[in-house]
């Protein structure tokens, strides 16, 4: 973007710690029988129940809010981790189940007054997750509750752990450290928790409250490592980090605070990184889960960890702003498309820029590196492919239209989608005819076709386009687009971040999308996610090279000046 817009932590402990826990936790049990009272409390304040063990002083109530039959998931007592690969099915299975709305409450475009972050961006089954959590004035009766996304019967999500009476108060404040402004909030940890065999893999909101406070939520992705599901998905918490202001820092250097070259997970998510769950993955995951389809969650910072997963599946599914990518990422991306694999960007500005990980105290990849250029970076002095810069730029020289299909444009335009190719697979069962306005329907950041770059795949299908006008008056297009590899799979890019939030109506600085429209978006995204998952999609539709009229003669031919959108930069 041109502006705007693991490892377990500190594990030193972690044998010691157990011995102790378990010490205090039959030191507990005794003091009650001895007592002839209830252990209920001193066993959660010992970590008896459900394993949690609370940091800040203050006795706990753990809640397992799931059924052992709630899914195919769990072993038969529920705690235990399922053995070998989940049963085909599951994920429709769990989205039988029961559904609440009740995480919505810490749905804002910036964060509560009560927050907090995790030692792991990702976890699975038998690890070990530490809340690391904040308030501005002491409080007790806080909770922190663990809500899977999905689709359940329309309200979004499910209550699936919860931790009660949790005393919070102040932490420290954010420390910055120069020379690269690096952020991070070097708290007290408040509460350990396990991952069980009921933390059913998928996309999770932890959501922190407590009276008088505004909610807050942090993402956290429970992993299946091994699993072959038809999908994956790739959450972008690398751009989340890119743009979370916590402490005064981001990556952007338009805020009152320079940018910073280093950005840590060691911190709650706050304005752009905070909102970007809600508002580039969450509509794509649940229409995932609304169809069905079994599907593997990893974050990008898993997928750089380990690229090959990527080829486990038949399609890789990101959301709508994917734009920093490592190396690892970048390359195991162009492997897994060149072993057959589809691809669907549901956004825009996606591997737009090249990022390094390093660790930070709470463990490894928990730092990202962006400096944006590669003079005086030692890093990339002696390994040039490792430089932080936008891969298009030299030393990289690997612009993003190579595995994308197309390049970034830019921001600051809304508008409205025409239709192209209307006779294209991906339009089937939304009736749509060519020159057909689909308004409302773009806004954020746009990607644009570039026929003059030779990274383009030569057989791309531009699906529709949107004009506009640049402040100057240039002429411009965002565009959608569809293409086939070598290898027979299929990789579509919508070409806007706003995709996602079209989905559910949603969109930061857009006006409302007619029902019409949204219908037609969601079709489209159905007609992908069920076809991504089934096979390399070249081997049933081949892409039919279908290149735009050039962006004045998309500008001119507008039947309505409102279909022209005005670029605000």
């Amino acid at each position: 973007m041109r502006g705007y817009f693991g490892m377990p932590g500190n594990g030193e402990d972690r044998g010691f710690g157990r011995v102790i826990r378990a010490g205090l936790a039959v030191i507990a049990v005794m003091a009650c029988v001895m007592a002839l009272m209830s252990c209920h409390h001193a066993a959660a304040v010992s970590g008896a129940q459900n394993g949690e063990v609370s940091r800040g002083g203050s006795s706990t109530t753990s809640i397992d809010t799931s059924s052992s039959s709630s899914s195919s998931t769990s072993s038969p007592d529920g705690d235990n981790c399922p053995a070998g690969k989940l049963t085909s099915g599951w994920l429709r299975a769990e989205n039988a189940l029961g559904g609440t709305t009740a995480w919505q409450d810490a749905k804002h475009t910036v964060s509560g007054t009560v927050n907090g972050y995790l030692n792991h961006a990702s976890a699975r089954c038998g690890d070990t997750v530490t809340a690391y959590l904040s308030a501005p004035e002491r409080v007790s009766g806080a909770s922190l509750s663990a809500y899977r996304m999905g689709y359940y019967g329309g309200a979004g999500g499910r209550l699936v752990w919860e931790s009660r009476n949790l005393g919070l108060g102040p932490q420290v404040s954010a420390t910055v450290s120069d020379p690269s402004l690096l952020t991070e909030a070097p708290w007290a940890a408040t509460l350990t928790f396990p991952v069980t065999g009921r933390w059913v893999p998928g996309y999770y909101l932890l959501v922190v409250r407590a009276p008088g406070q505004t909610a807050s939520s942090i993402p956290l992705v429970i992993r299946a490592d091994g699993d072959d599901a038809p999908l994956g998905y790739q959450a972008s918490v690398l751009t989340y980090q890119a743009y979370n202001t916590f402490g005064g820092h981001s990556a952007y250097g338009n805020l009152p605070a320079a940018p910073s070259t280093e950005l840590s997970f060691d911190r709650p998510y706050q304005d752009g990184g905070y909102y970007s769950a809600y508002q580039y993955e969450l509509p794509i995951v649940r229409e995932i889960e609304k169809l069905g389809i079994d599907t593997d969650y990893f974050t990008d910072v898993d997928a750089d960890a380990d690229p090959a997963q990527l080829k486990q599946h038949h399609g890789i599914i990101i959301g709508g702003h994917s734009e920093y990518w490592t190396k690892r990422m970048y390359d195991g991306a162009l492997a897994a498309r060149q072993a057959g694999v589809n691809i669907a960007f549901f956004g825009a500005n996606s591997v737009y820029t090249a990022v390094r990980l390093t660790s930070s105290p709470l463990g490894s990849d928990r730092r990202m590196v962006l400096r944006r250029t590669a003079a005086g970076d030692p890093v990339a002095a002696k390994d040039p492919s490792q430089a932080t810069v936008n891969w298009a730029d030299p030393p990289l020289n690997r612009p993003e239209a190579a595995l994308v299909g197309e390049g970034y444009g830019y921001l600051g335009a809304t508008g409205s989608l025409r239709v192209l190719h209307a006779q294209s697979w991906i339009f089937a069962g939304t009736g749509v005819t060519p020159g057909e306005v689909l308004r409302n329907t773009i806004g954020g950041e746009y990607d644009q076709v570039d026929v003059n770059n030779p990274t383009t795949p030569r057989d791309v299908d531009v699906l529709a386009a949107m004009p506009l006008r640049t402040k100057s008056g240039a002429a411009e297009m965002a565009t959608t687009t569809y293409y086939v590899a070598p290898s027979q799979a299929g990789v579509f890019n919508a070409g806007t971040t706003y995709w996602p939030c079209v989905l559910n109506g949603d969109c930061l600085h857009l006006a409302p999308t007619p029902p019409a429209a949204q219908q037609v978006i969601t079709r489209m995204t159905d007609n992908i996610l069920t076809t991504f998952a089934a096979q390399p999609a070249g081997r049933q539709h081949p892409s039919t090279p279908s290149w735009p009229p050039t962006p004045e003669g998309l500008v001119s031919s507008a039947k309505q000046p409102g279909d022209v959108s005005q670029r605000t930069d």
